[in-house]
């Protein structure tokens, strides 16, 4: 049997009240990968929020899973929650980090109360993969950043107003440093006439693992199946089978990303109604097929089951 690895979770608990964790000031300037005893750390951790932060001083290296990066003043990090990583200074200098840590489904729940849809498209594309890039190069997520921190810090008034104004757009710039995913898998509506087949689109997100005909969805919205077509097409730009596959694969690459189910057994869960309509369907959206794209740098949280977990609370 092959030996487990370690991992740490570290978990954080956001405050009552409050938008998100930040934690800033002058406990943070100290040696990054190191214990109190000033032994450097050999595992890698995983948090239960997702995390951003910002290097103000020092230089090192940041692993991200198998990947090492190396950093510097400006440099950002954004890791979805449940992502193995750690951050090492060089030679136990100080180093200056702040942090975000925040709950991205609670928060995107709330922005968008009425548009479920939105919110998961925009969890599935923050929660694609960590990345790391620098002022620089994001200065727009710079300029974010260290504004929630600073409203954070001050606690002015208004100040989570103020934060959860800034944590959607921070959001909507995190999504668009993340490589496309599934693009059409949840189109947003294209015209005006788009409400008239929203329970269409309900209707699918609820029922895609069973076996769905256009005619039931045009049934749904009230209207003939011709009719259905023409108005579904012109609205979300693609035919409403097109649609029901696109949310499929939506579906399965979650599985694949967060299980170990077998890929016969997504298939099925994800109303395919056989594993080679799976794998051709998964190839035309995705370019690779299921078992490839699970051994991705997507399919990060699957991999925890290759790990023992640790538990600690907080930061050491």
């Amino acid at each position: 049997m092959r030996k487990k690895g370690n991992l740490e979770f570290r978990y954080y608990e956001i405050p009552h009240g409050e938008p998100l964790l930040a934690l800033f000031g002058d406990v943070w300037v100290r040696p990054y990968g190191y214990d109190g005893d000033g032994q450097p750390l050999s595992n890698l951790h995983f948090h239960n929020l997702m995390e951003v932060g910002y290097c103000f001083e020092g230089k090192g290296s940041i692993v991200l899973e198998d990947e090492t990066l190396e950093y510097g003043p400006g440099t950002i990090t954004v890791i979805p929650k449940n992502y193995p990583h750690t951050t090492n200074g060089v030679d136990r200098t100080n180093n200056h980090w702040e942090y975000l840590f925040i709950d991205a489904e609670k928060a995107l729940s709330s922005f968008y109360p009425d548009d479920s849809r939105q919110a998961q498209f925009l969890l599935t594309r923050i929660y694609r993969n960590a990345f790391c890039t620098t002022a620089e190069e994001a200065p727009s997520l710079s300029i974010l950043i260290q504004n929630i921190l600073r409203e954070m810090s001050e606690h002015r008034e208004l100040y989570a107003d103020a934060v959860n104004g800034l944590l959607r757009t921070l959001f909507v710039e995190i999504s668009r440093h993340q490589p496309a995913f599934i693009e059409n898998a949840s189109p947003a509506p294209q015209n005006p006439d788009s409400t008239q087949i929203f329970r269409s689109l309900e209707y699918v997100g609820d029922h895609f693992s069973r076996p769905l005909r256009v005619e039931d969805l045009a049934e749904v919205c009230h209207m003939s199946e011709p009719h259905f077509r023409r108005v579904f097409v012109k609205c979300m730009g693609v035919s409403p089978l097109e649609y029901i596959n696109q949310v499929r694969i939506h579906a399965a690459c979650e599985l694949l990303r967060k299980s170990n189910t077998p890929i016969a057994d997504i298939a099925e869960k994800c109303g395919f109604c056989s594993l080679s309509t799976f794998d051709r369907n998964f190839r035309k959206y995705i370019g690779s097929t299921p078992n490839e794209w699970r051994k991705s740098p997507e399919a990060y949280e699957r991999r925890l089951s290759d790990k023992n977990i640790l538990i600690r609370e907080g930061w050491s």
